[in-house]
């Protein structure tokens, strides 16, 4: 892939899951989102640097200590180069997390069988769910509601029922014709069924409606299970990012 495809990919991915406020300094994005995520709440690397990366870091601790935040870099390998990575280490920055940014050419998938219906929903609805879901009070989803509430491209907020029984959700944001996978989750009683391809079916269809060339996830890389899923999808990786703190 073109490192100019990489750009896009990498834009679109921070616009479907932005934070709510948001700056930028020296070419990196700086991202606030009460600690919700580490992606909506750490330092994504987008441009070159023009000052020393030891001055651009002294700073950034101070903004993020001025948010009581750990200061993360979140960094992708297209764009993260080797002196970075030095300039942190030498902060006493180390890695974390790998996570990887899977790919694929999509097309309309099948029929799905009769008793599964995919439900449009709004974004009150769709929480609701996801806490029952996962079992959690639905104040815990405060911060996640914000975010949904600034996406501004096209996004579907999906829940899956089979036979009148809620047993998954997802979401889907489209940008030009690429379609973002994210959220995608099963409860836990209804797992190993095949319910989470087809959560990914039902996202498919609606971004390909709509213009959906190309679909693309990102997956933590202890996520064992969803990779397997998703390679099975004809899913493969794009490029990877890191994630780095004083631990």
């Amino acid at each position: 892939m073109a490192p100019e495809f990489f750009v896009r990919l990498e834009d679109a991915a921070l616009n479907a899951w932005p934070a709510p406020r948001q700056m930028i300094y020296d070419g990196w994005l700086l991202r606030f989102a009460q600690g919700y995520t580490k992606r909506a709440n750490s330092i994504n690397i987008r441009f070159e640097s023009q000052l020393p990366f030891k001055e651009k870091i002294r700073v950034c601790e101070a903004i993020y200590a001025s948010e009581n935040l750990p200061l993360i870099f979140r960094l992708p390998d297209p764009f993260a180069s080797p002196e970075l990575k030095l300039a942190l280490a030498d902060a006493g920055y180390q890695i974390f997390d790998p996570t990887f940014v899977l790919g694929r050419e999509i097309a309309r998938c099948g029929a799905f069988p009769k008793e599964i219906k995919m439900n449009d929903m709004d974004i009150e609805g769709w929480i609701e769910l996801r806490a029952k879901l996962t079992g959690t009070p639905i104040e815990h989803w405060t911060v996640h509601r914000e975010i949904l509430e600034v996406i501004l491209p096209k996004k579907t907020l999906m829940g899956m029922v089979v036979n009148d029984q809620p047993v998954a959700c997802g979401m889907g944001v489209l940008e030009g014709n690429l379609l973002g996978y994210f959220s995608i989750y099963v409860g836990e009683r209804f797992r190993r069924c095949g319910y989470g391809k087809m959560m990914m079916w039902g996202l498919t269809n609606w971004g390909v409606d709509r213009g959906g060339r190309f679909g693309y996830l990102q997956v933590e890389g202890d996520n064992q299970p969803a990779i397997t899923l998703y390679e099975k999808m004809g899913f493969e990786t794009c490029y990877k990012y890191l994630y780095s703190k004083k631990l």
